[in-house]
């Protein structure tokens, strides 16, 4: 494979979002995707489990929903585009499942079927580089609260187990390539300045 495979993580409100609809426009050569998502299988997938017809779904469940939408995005989207020579950054990946199913549900055993799933699902899909926005709970939160969009099930989750998703990032981001944390605190035009040029060093 010859392109390069660049994920963004970050908790709520951490401005992945908007700093990836900036990357289309300065970049519009990279593919891009999410993760869930990315597939008409996988936006269904993502559909269900950011409503609320998925509140009280059992932590495995949901972990095996995520990595559902993942081996078809990577089937169908990130491995035909790395293998064709091109680059592809994608909002979300695997750190996300460690952070949110094992992390913040307070699920430590769900980290052994994670690794199990996914070492089967991926076929050697592995992000060169992992750019995570680093923003407090209290932030994140605030900044979901002022947004017009309907809250997802995620975003209504309590500080702690906000607080606790962060953790699960900081102590895994090394496991997806290279690692570049950015202080998502700051203004929005640094932020972007900041990853735009790590990007473009990436690249």
């Amino acid at each position: 494979m010859s392109g390069t495979f660049i994920i963004i993580e970050g908790g709520e409100g951490s401005g992945k979002t908007t700093i990836i609809d900036r990357l289309k426009k300065e970049l519009p050569e990279v593919v891009y995707t999410q993760d869930p998502g990315g597939t008409p299988l996988g936006e269904e997938i993502r559909n269900l489990l950011m409503s609320e017809r998925t509140a009280g779904i059992d932590a495995r469940s949901e972990l095996l929903l995520f990595l559902a939408s993942r081996a078809q995005l990577v089937a169908e989207v990130i491995r035909p585009a790395l293998e064709s020579g091109k680059d592809v950054i994608s909002n979300r990946f695997g750190l996300s499942s460690i952070a949110y199913q094992v992390y913040g549900r307070e699920r430590p055993e769900l980290l052994a079927l994670y690794r199990a799933v996914s070492g089967e699902i991926l076929e050697g899909v592995t992000p060169a580089a992992c750019i995570l926005l680093d923003v407090s709970p209290e932030t994140g939160n605030a900044r979901v609260q002022s947004r017009p969009d309907v809250p997802t099930r995620f975003d209504k989750e309590a500080l702690e187990f906000h607080s606790r998703v962060r953790e699960g990032y900081k102590k895994h981001i090394g496991e997806f390539g290279r690692t570049f944390v950015i202080d998502a605190e700051k203004p929005l035009k640094q932020v972007w300045t900041d990853v735009l040029k790590t990007v473009q060093s990436l690249l």
